[in-house]
């Protein structure tokens, strides 16, 4: 084992426990197959609730291939369960008002799932293999003297943010409070500095996380990171951030507790589960109660709007599945519009302008006085969980296929980076690496190619590459000295006894 390597694995030991076994792959992907056969062939909303057993399944299959991986991809997990969840609302019968669409039982649940299987069992093949060498060097004595030395600073750097914000708030208002839509008030009423937090809260909830269970840290540092979250958290609740959003932005605060501790992750969830459960509770009240109009609607209306609002989740791939039912395309003119979002200036406005992403679906099915309003906002509003189903409109099912398993890939590898910065705890590269596995988390809900392939975003990472070049070379060298000087000190030893 290398010098690197020891140092990493004291905080990132390797899991005992059974791996998941190509036997049963192959037996839940059969069982995903028969699953979608039937929903097809007998429609019927019980097959959105097999669909979501089967999605069980296939957490527990990734989880026994790579349980680090398995960590690292939590926001998305949560992302794809709210979706499972609104295909089961859809193919019960909601209304989608975006997409004027009645659901109605079909095979959209059964199909989604086994394309996220494809996705997540890439990802698992992509990360797994270089789990072990991914934190090779990630640490060493300088870089260990300068993340305790900054620790401090960081942690009020994030608390004076979070205060200005708060009195920006106090001044302006509050959306949840207020009763604006959050969208509107980023785009009308918002400042630099409430969006620059709203917008990277997951990179203020990685490097708080780093710092709370970080075991080389004060307990005075690692309660004042803990303190600092909740309150940034608390601050989103009021600056009318969704549900899953908050869920997402715990799981990042989260990851470097789980990934410590990780051969015992579900003793370890359990032990977490209270207060997950707590913020479930806040977070479902806050929902109801900005669904309710701030409390002006009734309970019966309350209800109706949240159920649209869970089918939106779910929506696109619904209508996608409904009326691209092909087993191959090739839309040459979407695959040009696409292409021309690469090259432009301002690819999410050019995304826009170009009706690509999920303005696809809001050009072709929103009705005129919705799509009017969606024109009017300029990109500031769009649907989501729009790749699959925008994949599906392009190429068909089995380009779909190709589309989600190149992804996954690439997800993969961003997990792997992440996994490096939370091995090391350092803030730049924790910065690098939260950057660039949004950027494909985007992309996978989004439909967004420019996020990945845009020369722009290409130049940031190849930036990104050299900084962690220089780093490695700089912790192997610290290392090396180190043992170097370990070994001669050794000799010494035994040539004086």
């Amino acid at each position: 084992m290398t010098g690197g390597s020891a140092i990493a694995e004291s905080e990132f030991q390797a899991v005992g426990h059974r791996r998941a076994g190509f036997g049963e792959i192959v037996a839940m992907a059969t069982a995903m197959a028969v699953n979608w056969y039937l929903a097809a062939a007998l429609a019927s909303s019980l097959f959105s609730l097999t669909s979501l057993l089967l999605f069980g399944w296939l957490l527990l299959v990734v989880a026994r291939l790579s349980t680090a991986g398995f960590i690292l991809l939590i926001p998305v997990v949560l992302t794809r369960a709210a979706t499972l969840i609104s295909l089961s609302v859809i193919e019960a019968g909601a209304y989608m008002p975006e997409v004027n669409r009645l659901g109605e039982a079909g095979d959209a649940s059964a199909s989604f799932v086994v394309y996220t299987a494809i996705f997540f069992l890439t990802f698992a093949i992509a990360f797994r293999p270089f789990e072990d060498k991914a934190t090779a060097f990630a640490r060493s004595p300088l870089l260990d003297r300068l993340v305790a030395a900054i620790g401090w600073p960081v942690v009020l750097a994030c608390m004076a943010c979070g205060a200005l914000a708060f009195l920006y708030g106090l001044r302006g208002g509050f959306p949840l409070i207020q009763g604006v839509d959050r969208f509107l008030y980023r785009r009308e009423y918002s400042s630099g500095l409430v969006l620059a937090l709203l917008d990277n809260k997951f990179l203020f909830a990685a490097v708080l996380g780093a710092i709370a269970f970080a075991p080389r840290h004060a307990p005075l540092l690692k309660t004042s990171a803990k303190l600092t979250f909740a309150g940034l958290t608390a601050l989103y609740f009021l600056f009318g951030d969704k549900f899953f959003t908050i869920l997402a932005e715990v799981a990042f605060f989260v990851m470097p507790l789980l990934l410590q501790r990780r051969a015992t992750l579900g003793r370890t969830l359990m032990r977490i589960a209270p207060l997950g459960l707590a913020l479930m509770c806040g977070s479902l009240a806050a929902t109801l109660y900005i669904y309710s109009g701030y409390g002006r609607l009734p309970l019966d209306r309350t209800a109706m709007l949240v159920g649209e609002r869970i089918a939106g989740q779910g929506e696109l791939w619904f209508v996608a599945t409904q009326d691209d039912r092909r087993p191959t395309n090739w839309d040459a003119h979407l695959v040009q519009r696409y292409i021309a979002v690469l090259d432009d200036k301002s690819p999410p406005a050019s995304a826009f302008a170009n009706g690509v992403e999920t303005y696809y679906f809001i050009q072709h099915y929103s009705p005129a006085k919705l799509a009017a309003s969606f024109r009017k906002n300029q990109g500031w509003v769009q649907l989501t969980m729009g790749t699959e189903a925008m994949a599906l409109v392009m190429f068909g099912y089995w380009g779909a296929a190709v589309v989600m398993a190149l992804l996954g890939a690439i997800m993969g590898f961003a997990a792997l980076y992440l996994f490096r910065a939370f091995a090391s705890a350092f803030p730049l590269t924790l910065l690098f690496a939260v950057w660039t596995y949004l950027q494909v988390y985007f992309a996978v809900q989004q439909a967004s190619l420019w996020s990945v392939a845009a020369p722009g975003q290409i130049k940031r990472l190849l930036m990104f590459l050299t900084l962690e070049m220089i780093l490695l070379a700089v912790n192997r060298a610290q290392i090396v000295a180190a043992l170097g000087r370990a070994r001669a000190a050794t000799f010494a030893g035994r040539r004086a006894a």
